[in-house]
């Protein structure tokens, strides 16, 4: 059995999709799966970066009761594998406690997104790391599997925690293309991202002031957009989309631009570096706003469309494999 414990569903943030991808995914592939879901505080992030930090933690250790009496029972056995989409998971040591207590052989497996080694995650913002590089090495020694969506991500881990290396997998993270109608394009540049820190949207400011001479619009989809659809539409409607971003371990909202045949212009760092073609990255600002202006003549513009096809399917086999991939690492009678 693959208990399947999810992060609590949010428009704004992909969790909801994963929520339907994942059992779809689980069920295509045969994969016996229960899903231990819990209650939330808040639907929207009042506190924090990623997710509301109280409702976050009120719905994991939810999950964690429901997993702690299924252990009682006796209905999670040898050979079942706790599959989390989020391992930044406080509380997860119980898991552990029990499995060697009880001497159940189960597996303990997941996605980690970020942590207190970079230092410029909300975590660390908020001065985690001085608890927290303790609190990660311990769950790093007795997790099996952790599944990180990039090289770089590793990498990161790998020179800042106490880790076997080959317990760190890289996947990629599940995404698909929206199923959303083509647009006409304009003459717009987006700034798809969060408005927090590590984000730099000042910088997207300083790069609309840099080309307020050319007539486009330079938006910011925080600003203006309200729903996921709106957001969808805003990059439908759009030809570039820029990031600054100083802390990015996957990018799902320059993937999502590219899905929607936006033009991305990005830092040549981060996780950034491995998921883009060269002509799409650049080295500082005077280089970004060259390229941004240059990819405003149409000409060019349409000379680099099927190099952002050829991105795009790059990064669409990424996300569609994602999910198999996982599945391959976490236990033998779970390999497709």
């Amino acid at each position: 059995m693959l208990y399947n414990i999810p992060i609590e569903s949010l428009e704004e943030r992909y969790s909801a999709d994963w929520n339907e991808w994942f059992p779809n995914e689980f069920k295509r592939l045969k994969i016996e799966h229960e899903t231990i879901y819990s209650d939330t505080l808040t639907e929207v992030i009042k506190d924090g970066s990623f997710l509301d930090v109280c409702s976050t933690n009120y719905f994991k250790a939810g999950q964690l009761k429901h997993l702690t009496r299924k252990l009682f029972t006796g209905e999670i056995k040898d050979g079942d594998v706790l599959f989390f989409h989020d391992l930044w998971f406080p509380g997860i040591e119980m898991l552990q406690y029990i499995r060697q207590g009880k001497g159940i052989n189960f597996k303990i497996c997941g996605i980690l997104h970020a942590g207190t080694y970079d230092p410029y995650d909300f975590l660390s913002k908020k001065g985690m790391g001085t608890w927290g590089e303790q609190l990660e090495n311990s769950w790093f020694n007795f997790v099996d599997k952790i599944f990180v969506a990039t090289l770089f991500h590793k990498e990161l881990i790998l020179t800042s925690r106490i880790i076997t290396p080959n317990k760190i997998i890289v996947t990629g993270l599940p995404i698909f293309k929206p199923l959303y109608p083509s647009m006409p394009k304009e003459n717009i540049v987006v700034f798809p991202h969060r408005l927090d820190s590590e984000k730099n949207p000042q910088m997207f400011d300083d790069l609309a002031e840099q080309c307020k001479d050319t007539g486009w619009r330079f938006v910011k989809s925080k600003e203006v957009c309200k729903t996921k659809e709106e957001y969808y539409k805003l990059l439908a409607q759009s030809k570039i989309a820029v990031s600054f971003a100083d802390q990015e371990t996957w990018g799902i909202a320059q993937i999502e631009s590219v899905f929607m045949d936006c033009i991305p212009v990005v830092p040549n760092r981060l996780s950034y570096s491995e998921l883009y073609k060269a002509g799409f990255k650049y080295r500082d600002f005077e280089e970004c706003v060259s390229k941004v202006k240059n990819f405003m003549n149409p000409d060019i513009f349409y000379f680099y469309k099927d190099i952002l096809e050829l991105n795009k399917t790059a990064l669409l086999l990424i996300g569609e494999r994602a999910v198999s991939k996982m599945l391959k690492n976490v236990n033998g009678k779970f390999i497709i």
